[in-house]
């Protein structure tokens, strides 16, 4: 793959496994992936898995509820409530000391808007006590973009001393990895595996896996998780506008906070498809610009679809803000 996964990202999984609920409603539908199978895992890792979702229905979307099948496994919906075009995700944490072997663990999302509709999620792990990671995941941190980053996982095998590590495989080309042997004994192995990020990474918020495959038949692969936050050189708070209902040709003020890496210039803001004011334009240059918008449909209700920021920064001379709105006649 091409891109890291996000928690918001980033990969979409096939159904494979007998009895897995399939896609078949609108509420399916909103979600990017229904699954996720963690595989092989080391028993005491708290394993988290973000499922995105997009309400695209064209209607208000409501949740009413998130419950899951197994106390090993808590889950919880970021937000309740979704404008059209708006995003959010249902975030479930497994914690694998309850259990070992092998866990299917389903999560009932129960939608009360547009209409009554229970979408079924479902995570998988395999908790093993003959392997361990130090540390358990591979935190790559908060970085601008365009910097690097690496970080490095110590791989025990217990029990397996004569376990030979073959490839290692990230699920994204924005990973380089290397995974050298450092001991070996009478009752294990030990590897120190080492994952660099590349430059280019684009901005937000990243999960990605990498699969280290051995030559036992107990442990063909295990799976180390991969986290990471990329900076833009602009970001916008809120990330979109929201107008509401817009009667007639009223107008609506909006207030946004723009922050840089380093202090930029605004030189000019204008609408995507529509009319937008700057009451007070900014001067000089700062690291925060603090902005009151104004938007006003025309004479045919029309309103801007984004607002576009034009800039001095480097690297992000544009900054566009998508606009929600909903008119009413």
């Amino acid at each position: 793959m091409s891109i890291l996964k996000f928690l918001l990202v980033l990969l979409l999984h096939g159904i494979v496994s007998a009895g897995i609920h399939a896609s078949s409603s609108w509420a399916d539908g909103l979600f990017n992936e229904l699954s996720k199978d963690f595989g092989i895992v080391s028993r005491g890792a708290t394993l988290v898995q973000s499922f995105r979702l997009k309400n695209d229905s064209g209607q208000p979307v409501g949740i009413s509820g998130v419950r899951v099948s197994c106390g090993c496994v808590s889950a919880s919906a970021l937000k309740t409530f979704l404008q059209p075009g708006e995003e959010t995700a249902v975030v479930a944490r497994m914690d694998t000391t309850r259990f070992r072997g092998v866990k299917t663990v389903t999560i009932y999302v129960h939608f009360n808007k547009p209409k009554s509709e229970e979408v079924r999620l479902w995570i998988k792990a395999n908790a093993r006590d003959d392997f361990s990671l130090s540390p358990e995941k591979l935190d790559l941190g908060v970085i601008k973009q365009g910097q690097s980053a690496q970080a490095t996982s110590k791989v025990t095998f217990h029990g397996q001393p004569d376990l030979i590590v073959g490839e290692v495989h990230p699920e994204s080309n924005y990973l380089v990895c290397k995974i050298r042997e450092t001991s070996r004994s009478d009752n294990e192995s030990t590897y120190e595996l080492i994952v660099s990020l590349q430059k280019d990474v684009p901005p937000g918020v990243w999960f990605s896996d990498v699969w280290i495959r051995t030559d036992s038949t107990q442990i063909p692969q295990v799976r180390v998780p991969v986290s990471l936050t990329v900076e833009a050189p602009l970001n916008a708070t809120p990330g979109q506008i929201q107008l509401g209902k817009i009667q007639g040709e009223s107008e609506i003020q909006r207030r946004m906070v723009i922050r840089g890496l380093t202090p930029f210039h605004i030189s000019k803001i204008e609408g995507v498809g529509g009319n937008v004011n700057l009451p007070n334009p900014p001067k000089g240059a700062k690291s925060v610009h603090v902005l009151t918008l104004s938007v006003q449909p025309d004479s045919k209700g029309k309103v801007p679809t984004a607002v576009r920021i034009h800039t001095d920064a480097k690297d992000q001379p544009i900054l566009e803000i998508p606009v929600l709105v909903e008119i009413r006649p």
